[in-house]
């Protein structure tokens, strides 16, 4: 299982020091979530400050666009992300995923757990929400499980992702489910969350 790690409840403060720790204990991506307060409640960061932790962290990077536009805020994005996940439920997301691709990233997308996944796209990486998208901190959602199921039913070579509310006791079930790497936040930057994840960290290419 490969791990992403999500800074979205370290305070600003904190947060590179957070990065380094991470690191040492194995951590090599970090996923950043960005959301406009229109698709998803505002929070998250800006692509400046994503893009200046990633690089003094010297990690890897993808993004999670929770926004009603996305096309107008990839290019950021994409200087410093391999992967960007757009959301299905945005009509504007083929134009957005091409502009992705033209600048030499690879777009993903993203879903809610209300949205049917059965005529997306088979050749993308998908992100699977646990939660609703931008409440960090809250608790994950079985019934992304049967779902990513599916998924793999309909896709057996797709990369999948699951994000939200993900703890250390979930990754058997997760695994088993068919997800190949899960983005973690609030049980990864706890106290003793290294320390708790250092069996399952590790890089990811």
């Amino acid at each position: 299982m490969r791990v992403a790690g999500s800074l979205w409840s370290v305070p600003p403060g904190e947060q590179l020091d957070t990065v380094a720790h991470l690191a040492s204990r194995g951590l090599s991506r970090l996923h950043w979530d960005a959301s406009d307060g229109l698709f998803a409640a505002a929070g998250g960061f800006s692509a400046e400050h994503a893009r200046e932790l990633t690089l003094l962290g010297g990690l890897d990077a993808e993004a999670h666009l929770m926004v009603s536009d996305p096309f107008a805020e990839v290019d950021a994005w994409t200087d410093f992300c391999d992967v960007i996940y757009l959301h299905a439920e945005v009509d504007e997301w083929p134009r957005a995923a091409d502009r992705i691709s033209r600048r030499g990233s690879r777009p993903g997308l993203a879903v809610r757990l209300e949205s049917s996944v059965e005529s997306l796209p088979r050749d993308m990486p998908m992100l699977c929400m646990s939660i609703t998208p931008g409440q960090a901190g809250s608790v994950f959602d079985r019934r992304v499980l049967p779902r990513v199921r599916r998924l793999r039913e309909l896709s057996p070579d797709r990369s999948l992702s699951v994000d939200g509310g993900v703890t250390r006791s979930l990754v058997a079930d997760l695994a088993e489910a068919g997800v190949e790497s899960i983005v973690v936040g609030t049980d990864l930057v706890a106290a003793d969350g290294a320390q708790r994840w250092g069996d399952v960290l590790r890089p990811i290419h």
